[in-house]
């Protein structure tokens, strides 16, 4: 359990009402963070703001705050609506030879790692290869040939998938990297609860978003994108915020792209959510990303320990390399779990039914009691 556990939970009124066992899905906001948007929009209300300035500042620090959660500059962060909008960027600002098998992907991602890239091959810029994986796992030694044999460019992946299974991003990332082969990561169901450092794992491009795992209003993610890659990847976004222009001379037009991450957003950013995420990645650091992971997973074995081994198997990899915030179960008759999720929602248990498993994904504010009371009601299924 985390330390002053009860002080975090308390940052959650909701958990007097209920069980939330669904942050692979969305998550509440913690006080702190409805304290600071409620200030801002008490003074924006009563008070004269300058709108543009205040997200110039904001964004300046959202940025600094998203590069000390990556270890990464602020310069390499574009802030972006979600994680789809950065794969996006990715997707439409590559060159790539339309007569190449050239992106590849497994087929048990998440859709939003895949319709960016569908949509290229639709455009005629892009073919589209689908490695065989089973719950969003495959054989690193299968993906590493497929990429090799078919002489693949683009290779996309969620670094936690949405399923649970989390990849060995370090060893794919310097495979790619030895072979001159993009990668593009997701990575909303990891940023922020997992440790993620693209300096550590060799990672170019990661995008993510906020409504899931970082509690925060929808309609915002930041990707990060390495020097290197600005120099290949093309803005296809063009505005007054990300371009070198004087403010004192609108019509003095010249497409001067910035050089930064900003060079590829796409003019007024998301105040609120901005200002929601800001405060909820400070908080996470100051809890500690290690931290939070261990709490995760330590809720997960109190369920594991308690669930009925006749009646319920775990489907995740719990291995130490590859397990993740995120687990994957279901009962012996795979068939009934829809019918459990309702079961659970009547006393008011929150989990998700993904792909026919019941999936699991506790964050900062359960603990044992949750875990007891899911474990319970899951065993009296009949």
């Amino acid at each position: 359990m985390l330390p002053n556990h009860d002080e975090i939970r308390a940052q959650f009124p909701f958990t007097e009402k209920f069980i939330y066992f669904d942050a692979a899905h969305y998550t509440p906001y913690p006080l702190r963070s409805v304290n600071k948007l409620n200030e801002f929009i008490t003074k924006f209300t009563t008070d004269y703001l300058n709108l543009s300035l205040v997200n110039i500042n904001q964004s300046r620090e959202f940025r600094k705050t998203c590069g000390r959660l990556l270890n990464c500059g602020a310069e390499d962060i574009i802030i972006t609506s979600n994680t789809t909008h950065g794969i996006n960027i990715f997707a439409n600002g590559i060159k790539l030879d339309p007569n190449d098998n050239n992106v590849a992907m497994l087929d048990s991602e998440f859709p939003a790692v895949v319709y960016p890239w569908l949509n290229q091959e639709k455009l005629g810029r892009a073919n589209v290869m689908l490695i065989p994986s089973d719950k969003g796992y495959a054989n690193e030694a299968l993906i590493k040939r497929t990429l090799m044999d078919f002489n693949i460019r683009v290779f996309t992946i969620s670094l936690v998938q949405f399923l649970g299974y989390r990849h060995s991003i370090r060893n794919i990332a310097e495979f790619c990297r030895k072979r001159n082969i993009f990668l593009v990561v997701d990575a909303i169901q990891a940023t922020g609860i997992c440790p993620v450092d693209v300096q550590e794992m060799g990672i170019d491009f990661l995008s993510t978003g906020n409504q899931k795992w970082l509690m925060s209003p929808a309609g915002l993610g930041f990707t990060y994108i390495s020097k290197k890659y600005r120099e290949l990847i093309n803005p296809t976004y063009a505005g007054t915020t990300n371009v070198n222009y004087n403010f004192d001379r609108f019509l003095d037009y010249k497409l001067d792209f910035k050089t930064s991450g900003e060079a590829y957003e796409n003019s007024t950013l998301n105040t609120l959510a901005m200002i929601g995420t800001d405060e909820v990645l400070k908080y996470f650091m100051e809890l500690g990303v290690n931290n939070i992971f261990e709490h995760i997973i330590d809720i997960q074995d109190k369920v594991i320990n308690l669930l009925d081994k006749t009646k319920y198997k775990i489907e995740s990899d719990i291995s130490q390399e590859h397990r993740s915030n995120i687990m994957i179960f279901s009962h012996v008759n795979s068939n009934r779990n829809k019918e459990i999720q309702k079961y659970l929602e009547e006393k008011k248990i929150y989990i998700a039914v993904r792909e026919g498993y019941l999936r699991l994904s506790p964050h900062i504010y359960n603990n044992y009691n949750d875990a007891e009371t899911l474990a319970e009601a899951l065993n009296s299924f009949e």
